[in-house]
């Protein structure tokens, strides 16, 4: 029994408590003054985003070049509008996530494929970032703030929701799949931020997958510039002129909490078998 309590204490202590790593409710929404006619429903960005888009219009897997683009799957934040979700499970500031990320943002941005405009008329359709990569449906820069109590706010920073396009799954082989994948992509694990948008330049679908390994991608955020061990509320503030699209939000995990329960019980096995 002592054992099984302080599996428990150090689940609880370390942010792993049972709940989801996705936001869970919307705690304000304000479209804005030119939010995307149709994407209006905040609650759109609760749960998990989307792995596979456009069912009963044009079905297709989640790629980096064919982002989510349903009116069910997206909602927008026109300028001067805001968006706040909160979450049942806390955001740690931990320097033990990976790369320091603390939770990562998906929206609908998607790479423009340049094979359809390079010089080779066989691979059109195929996915190929080009020498001047370029990412659409970005919109204008997000104001990103976080809170403890949903009161009281610090902004971590602005930056245009881009870098990296959502991908569904691990195992589509073609940049516009039409059917879901059978291995998901994990939707909690950041890409390395200091990679660039000039990194991926001239990669084809397959290469730039394998960057992305079993990441689901999205925009990594780390809270530490706020000074504050956690929080449980984000909220996004549109300050310039152009909308943006949120999909979902999602807490990253501290690898170090996990491997402490792991090793805690491996001890209570090892002392209940002694």
């Amino acid at each position: 029994m002592t054992s099984v309590i302080t599996i428990s204490a150090i689940v609880a202590s370390s942010g792993l408590a049972l709940g989801s790593p996705f936001a869970t409710s919307v705690e304000s929404y304000d479209p804005g003054s030119n939010a995307t006619f149709g994407y209006t429903d905040p609650s759109t960005a609760i749960g998990s985003p989307e792995r596979f888009t456009g069912e009963g219009v044009f079905p297709s897997g989640v790629t980096p070049f064919n982002p989510a683009f349903g009116s069910d799957e997206i909602v927008s934040v026109g300028a001067g509008g805001h968006l706040a979700l909160g979450f049942d499970r806390a955001i740690t500031n931990s320097a033990s996530n990976a790369f320091g990320i603390d939770f990562i943002v998906f929206s609908n941005a998607g790479f423009l494929d340049a094979s359809y405009s390079d010089s080779d008329d066989t691979n059109d359709g195929s996915g190929l970032t080009g020498a001047n990569p370029f990412l659409f449906g970005a919109g204008g820069a997000a104001t990103i703030q976080v809170s403890v109590d949903g009161s009281n706010w610090i902004s971590v920073t602005t930056t245009t929701l881009d870098l990296f396009p959502t991908l569904g799954y691990q195992d589509y082989d073609v940049s516009t799949p039409f059917a879901p994948g059978s291995i998901e992509t994990d939707f909690t694990q950041a890409i390395d931020p200091s990679i660039t948008l000039g990194d991926l330049a001239n990669l084809t679908y397959d290469e730039l997958r394998a960057i992305y390994g079993s990441s689901g991608g999205g925009i990594g955020i780390d809270i530490d510039s706020t000074g504050l061990e956690s929080v449980n509320y984000v909220r996004f503030l549109n300050e310039s002129d152009t909308a943006f699209e949120i999909d979902a939000v999602s807490i990253v995990p501290a690898p170090s909490a996990l491997a402490l329960l792991s090793m805690t019980t491996l001890g209570a096995t090892r002392r209940r078998r002694n």
